[in-house]
């Protein structure tokens, strides 16, 4: 039973090492780090009150590269619905790859203080150092009762969150407002019917096991000669 259990998971190894090869020569635009596309995701997300101001620091990661991200939204909703929206965009557009690297503010409130808003990233040799795209966002204080922020890559997938605070426990404490952030991990390409091809070497070596140690077609063999 236990060669089984070896030769199964040499097949799984084998098949995630060929899958990765595959998926590792795809390259994902003009990013640079070679993967298939992924969406982006969120590694640090830090809600903090200074004075009259209210500061956003993202650090926002895309496995294709930071180069992948398009754009990033935060809205502020309160009880009416949407009540501002702030957007910084890396291109003018996701046809062309011209850099603009633009704060704005979709709303009438004009809570966004652009002059305060930055935006940098990671730099290095390892896939890690390249995936990392860092911003500020500072407004107004005001009310509201939870974020939307929304992620979006050159090939359209996006990343969302929702954050549930309002701006009164904010004006309240004072304090720094920590969302636990994500640990940076590596990102396994595995296809769809990977689980399919797991669940079919399985029971079939589980049958073969069963009949091996059942000696069932020499039960079968001696009742059909019995009859």
């Amino acid at each position: 039973m236990r060669k089984i259990w070896v030769l199964l998971f040499l097949i799984i190894l084998i098949i995630i090492f060929f899958q990765n090869i595959f998926s590792n020569n795809i390259k994902a635009g003009e990013a640079g780090v070679g993967v298939l596309n992924v969406s982006p995701q969120y590694n640090i997300i830090r809600l903090m009150q200074q004075d009259d101001t209210y500061r956003i620091y993202l650090t926002v990661s895309d496995y294709n590269s930071w180069d992948d991200i398009q754009s990033i939204n935060v809205i502020l909703m309160d009880d009416n619905g949407e009540k501002a929206k702030f957007i910084y965009k890396q291109y003018k557009d996701n046809i062309t790859y011209e850099k603009i690297n633009e704060f704005s503010e979709n709303s009438k409130e004009n809570l966004l203080i652009i002059k305060k808003c930055s935006y940098d990233h990671s730099n290095g040799e390892d896939i890690e150092d390249k995936c990392n795209l860092n911003l500020l966002f500072v407004f107004q204080k005001t009310w509201f009762t939870y974020l939307n922020i929304i992620a979006y890559d050159r090939n359209g997938a996006t990343a969302t969150i929702q954050i549930d605070y309002t701006s009164e426990d904010l004006t309240r404490s004072g304090n720094i407002i920590i969302i636990p952030g994500i640990n940076k991990s590596t990102i396994l390409e595995i296809p769809p019917y990977f689980l399919d091809i797991i669940a079919i070497l399985v029971s079939t070596l589980v049958t073969w096991y069963i009949f091996r140690k059942t000696d069932i077609i020499k039960i079968v063999r001696a009742i059909y000669e019995k009859t």
